[in-house]
């Protein structure tokens, strides 16, 4: 299984994932594989895929055969993604229903570029089993694969006036927090921001595990401050 977190912050989005893959009946996991990429560079956009991986990354396969790499902003990869998404499975599973085959969630986030106006930052949700439908996020993250824990924690510590840097550090957290409470999410965490000027940035192996230290640190005194009464 999978948590892919997307949140949009001031200046920029930021996308994040576990890495664990899953093995067999999800209501008694049979085996697990940490070595999962689960963020993808769509030109200046960022992709994060949930639900069947194999079929996901068969999927991305074939549309970068097809330029989905050259995107330059979130319109052009929504309307290529929807499009070509849905032709592609069409073609593999012939009549059976969008709502009977293997879930594929994808998580697009990027920016328009309006004339005259600020870029403007859009987070979307592509469903394989709604057809690929565009889902469109406002003022809420958007969170797929395994999310009732981050959705509480969404709802506590998430504000749309939120930093970039801190939205990195709150999705480092969701993210955490959900593997220690459900074996279907873990591995190495990655983390992507996306800005108007610079586009998509998957951070350094360093800069992540920077942000879970001074998480884990955080927790640490407030559990002190449960225990000890102070901070």
């Amino acid at each position: 299984m999978t948590l892919i977190v997307c949140m949009k912050a001031v200046g920029g989005i930021v996308l994040g994932a576990d890495s664990r893959g899953t093995i067999g009946d999800p209501r008694g996991l049979t085996a697990i594989n940490d070595n999962q990429v689960k963020l993808f560079k769509l030109g200046r956009c960022g992709a994060g895929f949930a639900g069947a991986s194999e079929m996901g990354a068969s999927l991305l396969d074939e549309l970068r055969k097809q330029g989905i790499d050259e995107c330059h902003d979130i319109d052009e990869a929504i309307e290529r993604v929807r499009d070509q998404s849905a032709r592609l499975l069409s073609a593999w599973f012939g009549t059976i229903p969008p709502a009977q085959r293997p879930a594929i969630l994808v998580t697009i986030a990027g920016y328009r570029y309006p004339k005259n106006v600020d870029p403007e930052a859009m987070v979307y949700l592509l469903n394989s089993q709604l057809n690929f439908a565009p889902q469109l996020f406002h003022n809420t993250p958007c969170l797929s694969g395994v999310p009732q824990y981050a959705v509480y924690l969404m709802h506590r510590y998430y504000d749309p006036s939120i930093s970039l840097k801190k939205a990195k550090a709150l999705a480092e957290y969701l993210i955490s927090e959900t593997a220690s409470q459900d074996p279907k999410v873990g591995g190495p965490i990655r983390i992507a921001e996306i800005t108007p000027d610079k586009g998509y940035r998957l951070l350094a192996e360093e800069e992540v595990e920077e942000i879970s230290r001074t998480n884990r640190e955080l927790n640490l005194r407030l559990r002190q401050f449960f225990l000890e009464g102070q901070l």
